[in-house]
């Protein structure tokens, strides 16, 4: 467009406008006549125009001469349509200026569309969680997002050129080649591999290829690798749990945690081992309630407890008596824990281990009435040996006894009529009279440390008072007695024999082992139990260790488990020891 001779509009290119320097149309050609802008000679361009579009425009028009260059461009819209308007760098003789009119609203509704289509491409790559990288035709890494360098351990700058197979390991490489040459024929391809990360670390990997399309030839290839060391772990670690399950002899079931009323949470999951121990195959106790595997002898006491822990979401183990599918009863030993839920959607759940104890629980029975046996024989035992203490201690006060006075009373009456005697015979005699006086006392020590004649006669605490009395005179050891009962107790027969022989024992563990200077007893009767409470200031024991009191707190255990009552046994080194025992009282009393 030159400035020196005015040329015809109609031989003008494209859509022009002549513009006066104050922004009216001059004139237009044919093509800008049939724009959608309804352009016509007169019309102020400038009121077509929005503000900032109008300034510039302005500026054009006002310059005189020749404008740059980089300025003989402007973008306006005109109405609904955008343009573009490229100005003549030198305006005609008559200062009128030519206009070049493009519309180009549709250009850049399409160039719009393509930069948003960019960016969601790049977003697709850049923000995938998944490795995504961009391959050349030999297998080169071109172009990769941060989730590639996060998968590889290798920055960007390093991973550029570097050819993929390069990070698989090798017995996967075969597989990766494969796949590889199939997207280049423009065939999508995955394989699994392993890919060694720059730590040294590896991951398990599931690599996807997509070849590159550009006008329908293979330009280079797409690869998407997805991070499956995680999935794959929990698989393996699914796998063998399952395997485990499945093996394992007892019951696993686990429950829905509602309802707890009938008929009861549902069964979600349980393993083999049902059938080895109900019979019931697993499929037909899915979705029923464990509910079925109770019955008439099942103890609703103990249901109760169960209940009472699910509602309280806490642990609860409990013994009881479940039937299998063809009735036959069995002991099962049943402990059920809360699983929570795992999120804040997740669902929460019970979970049992059951076991199935009845041959616990018939060898338990064996061995309760062996002992009962083996009790009932020792208490038998005890009871002849009883009897034959109280014969010897009877044969010894009333027969040996009875001969060693007669035999004092003869020397005395030979002493007294044998006047000829000298004095050192008669001193003799007399020496040999005392002798007889301290047998016949041993003879009744004996006599009463046997089996005292009291026990029999005025019952325990008589006995008991006695004992204690020995104990006090015999040395150092200070020794206190309390009792609480009525007169004379009601204490008799075999309660009485086993507190006075569990009273013997523990006076001789006393001055045995103890070291005590004190020691303190107390006894107190009800209309049921009959209570002795032994205690020192002695060094006391371990229990775990019991040394010397072993055997004797066995005895003692069992004189107490064979009558039915209960023992306790404090102490500790240094401590002392107390010996607490509780008896019931016999209900038929020895006259």
């Amino acid at each position: 467009m030159g400035s020196h001779r005015v040329i015809p509009m109609a031989a003008l290119p494209g859509a022009v406008l002549r513009i006066t320097p104050d922004g009216r149309i001059e004139d237009l050609n044919q093509s800008a006549d049939e724009l959608d802008a309804c352009l016509e000679p007169g019309m102020a361009l400038l009121d077509c125009l929005s503000g900032p579009s109008r300034s510039t425009l302005q500026s054009r028009l006002d310059a005189a001469g020749t404008i740059p260059e980089e300025v003989c461009e402007l973008e306006a819209r005109i109405g609904k349509r955008l343009y573009r308007m490229t100005f003549a760098r030198s305006t005609c003789p008559d200062g009128t200026r030519f206009v070049q009119l493009v519309d180009i609203t549709d250009y850049r509704r399409l160039s719009e569309r393509i930069a948003v289509n960019e960016q969601r491409f790049r977003s697709l790559f850049s923000q995938n969680p998944y490795a995504v990288c961009s391959m050349d035709l030999q297998g080169r890494l071109v172009e990769m997002n941060s989730s590639t360098q996060e998968l590889t351990g290798y920055p960007e700058g390093q991973l550029c050129d570097y050819h993929w197979e390069n990070l698989v390991h090798e017995r996967d490489r075969k597989a990766a080649t494969e796949c590889f040459e199939a997207a280049l024929e423009g065939h999508p391809c995955s394989y699994h591999c392993q890919v060694r990360r720059g730590d040294g670390h590896t991951a398990l990997v599931l690599v996807t290829y997509i070849p590159i399309l550009v006008d329908g030839e293979v330009t280079g290839v797409f690869g998407v690798a997805r991070d499956k060391t995680e999935r794959y772990r929990l698989e393996e670690s699914r796998r063998l749990l399952q395997a485990c399950m499945s093996q394992i002899h007892d019951v696993i079931i686990i429950t829905e945690i509602d309802p707890l009323d009938p008929p009861g949470p549902r069964i979600v999951y349980v393993n083999e081992g049902v059938e080895r121990m109900t019979g019931y195959r697993p499929d037909e106790v899915l979705g029923k309630t464990p509910r079925i595997f109770q019955g008439p002898d099942t103890d609703r006491a103990a249901l109760c407890r169960i209940r009472e822990a699910l509602e309280r979401r806490e642990p609860v183990k409990e013994v009881v008596v479940n039937y299998c599918k063809d009735g036959v009863p069995f002991w099962n030993e049943v402990e059920i824990v809360p699983i929570p839920a795992s999120g804040r959607d997740g669902r929460a759940y019970f979970a049992s281990v059951q076991r199935d104890i009845t041959d616990t629980k018939l060898r338990e029975a064996e061995l309760r009435h062996s002992r009962e046996e083996l009790r009932q024989l020792t208490r038998a035992q005890e009871g002849v040996l009883e009897q034959e203490r109280r014969r010897i201690a009877r044969d010894l006060h009333d027969e040996l006894g009875q001969t060693l006075a007669a035999l004092k009373l003869s020397l005395g009456v030979a002493v007294g009529r044998m006047h000829e005697l000298s004095d050192g015979h008669r001193q003799h005699l007399n020496n040999l009279i005392e002798s007889v006086d301290v047998a016949v006392e041993k003879v009744r020590e004996i006599s009463a440390n046997l089996r005292p004649p009291m026990l029999d006669d005025l019952g325990f605490e008589a006995a008991a008072e006695w004992l204690l009395a020995q104990w006090a005179g015999s040395g150092d050891l200070e020794v206190k007695w309390h009792s609480e009962s009525a007169e004379n107790g009601r204490a008799r027969g075999e309660v009485s024999t086993a507190l006075y022989r569990i009273l013997q024992e523990c006076m001789t563990n006393v001055s045995r082992h103890s070291g005590a200077s004190t020691v303190s007893v107390n006894y107190r009767e009800t209309d049921q139990t009959a209570t002795l409470d032994v205690r020192d200031n002695g060094a006391g024991f371990d229990p775990a260790v019991a040394g010397h009191y072993g055997s004797g707190l066995v005895g003692i255990r069992e004189r107490v488990t064979m009558l039915g009552g209960d023992l306790s046994v404090e102490s500790a080194s240094g401590k002392g020891v107390r010996i607490h025992v509780e008896l019931p009282l016999e209900h038929e009393l020895d006259d």
